[in-house]
Order: C-alpha cells, then sequence, then structure tokens
C-alpha cells in the first residue's frame, strides 16, 4: 500500500509540475514584467519533476550522505534549514496579502480619492492584468459617485500610450465622466505612482484619502508603500486571470522581501 501510495504521489507530483511549467514558459512568452517569478517557477518546477522521477535514487543518495556524518550531515541540514526558512517567509508573505485583500478606508471629512495603479499596455490596450484594475475601478466608481479617481502610470519603452492615457480612455468609454478622472502619467513604479498621485490631491484639494485599486496579490505592497508616504488608504483588489497568478505571485514575494529590507 505504501509503495502504491508513493507512485500515485509521485505520478500527481510530476503531471502537477509539468503543467505549472508549461503554464509559466506561457506567461513568460507574453510577458516580460514577471521574468524573476518565471525563473523561479521554472527552477521549482524542475525541482519537483526530477523529485517526481528520482525519488527513491535521491532518498538513498541523502541517507548515504547522512550516514558519513561530519561536513556531509552539516550541508543536509543547513539545506534543509534555508529550506524552511524560505518556506516560512513565503506563508508568512502570503498570509499578510490575503489579510490586506478589500480592505475599507480610514474616516475621512472628504470622499476617498480612487487611486488605480498602472499595469502593461500592450498596442494602446490594457494588458489582462489593467483590464482587470480598469473593470474594478469602473465597479467602484459607479457604486460611489462622489468619489473621483486618479489613473497613475507612465509610459514604457514598449508602450504606444501611457498607461494612465489607456486607463482613461477605457474608464471614459465605460460611461465614467471624463471630469471624475485624473491622470498621473510620470510614475514607473508603485512608489512613484502613490507619491505622484498625492501630489495631485494636494493641488486639487481632493483630500488625503484613497482607495488603492490593483490586483489581489499587490494590496499588501502597496498599502506598505502608502503607510510609508503617511498617505490613509483602504484598497480594491482586481481579480487574476489563473495561469497569470504563479508568476506574478512568485514575482510579488520577492518585491514584498525587497520592500521590508530596503
Amino acid at each position: 500500500m505504501h509503495s502504491i501510495g508513493n507512485i500515485i504521489f509521485r505520478a500527481m507530483l510530476l503531471i502537477l509540475a509539468l503543467i505549472l511549467l508549461l503554464d509559466v514558459l506561457a506567461v513568460l512568452s507574453v510577458s516580460a514584467a514577471s521574468k524573476i517569478g518565471g525563473i523561479t517557477g521554472i527552477v521549482l518546477c524542475l525541482i519537483a519533476i526530477c523529485y517526481a522521477l528520482f525519488q527513491p535514487r535521491i532518498h538513498q543518495r541523502c541517507t548515504l550522505l547522512w550516514q558519513k556524518g561530519g561536513g556531509s550531515r552539516v550541508a543536509i541540514l543547513l539545506a534543509c534549514v534555508l529550506a524552511v526558512l524560505i518556506f516560512l517567509t513565503a506563508m508568512t508573505e502570503t498570509i499578510f496579502m490575503v489579510r490586506y485583500a478589500h480592505r475599507d478606508a480610514p474616516e475621512s471629512d472628504t470622499p476617498p480619492v480612487v487611486v488605480v495603479l498602472g499595469c502593461q499596455v500592450r498596442n494602446g490596450a490594457p494588458s489582462l492584468l489593467l483590464s482587470e484594475r480598469i473593470q474594478t475601478a469602473y465597479d467602484y466608481l459607479s457604486e460611489h459617485p462622489e468619489c473621483v479617481c486618479i489613473v497613475s502610470g507612465g509610459q514604457g519603452p514598449d508602450e504606444s500610450i501611457s498607461e494612465a492615457e489607456c486607463m482613461y480612455r477605457e474608464l471614459t468609454r465605460m460611461g465614467i465622466a471624463p471630469e471624475r478622472i485624473y491622470q498621473e502619467d510620470r510614475s514607473t513604479t508603485t512608489r512613484e505612482n502613490l507619491q505622484f498621485s498625492k501630489e495631485i490631491m494636494d493641488r486639487e484639494g481632493l483630500g488625503d484619502t484613497i482607495i488603492l485599486v490593483t490586483n489581489s496579490w499587490h494590496e499588501f505592497r502597496a498599502h506598505m508603500i502608502a503607510e510609508s508616504l503617511d498617505i490613509p488608504c483602504g484598497t480594491e483588489g482586481a481579480d487574476t486571470p489563473l495561469w497569470l497568478l504563479p508568476c506574478n505571485y512568485l514575482r510579488e514575494l520577492y518585491a514584498i522581501l525587497y520592500q521590508i529590507v530596503f
């Protein structure tokens, strides 16, 4: 029974790793934005595939190294400790991603400003991730007619128009009044998104509280940056197509760690 169960486990692990590997390769073929997440995904998938195929040999080899003692045993212990630390770090970040999803804006004398964070534009049209952010912003603005919006995102070297202009066009096409939308088209990072949007809010007297609209896996880091800039905020998480989630999730783990350390 144990042997059959082990075979089933290895087969399922192999199938899952192959599916995820194909997914990661598909994402990398259409977007360079998730490169670090994609490379990490490829490495993890290859490790899982090797383990599924060669599990008995791997276990046998590790047992022999452990029995040798000395440096071999220390190396195995260090590898295990490193793996546990990486896993615990990833799980902790994931918990905070979930906790910071869809948070209400703090109480304020003025309605919150909806700040939509930019994402990749292709041939003048929004990417899938940006389309979800635009739809989420549209839904919120439709339900809260007292709110105005800042669409935030500059123009990358491979983009024909700025991300702000793309979002502005889509929201007005969907029926949001142009006078409710302000464009911030200089930013290239999440921090700049928020810094430059805050400048518009101060200049136009729009208040000091915001609702951040971005994909759910990005909410926690965006909220951290807003707090570091003393911007009271809530968040509205946009959906992410399932096939785009693994690469972006892995990339975000690196970005959160970088934000905490630096």
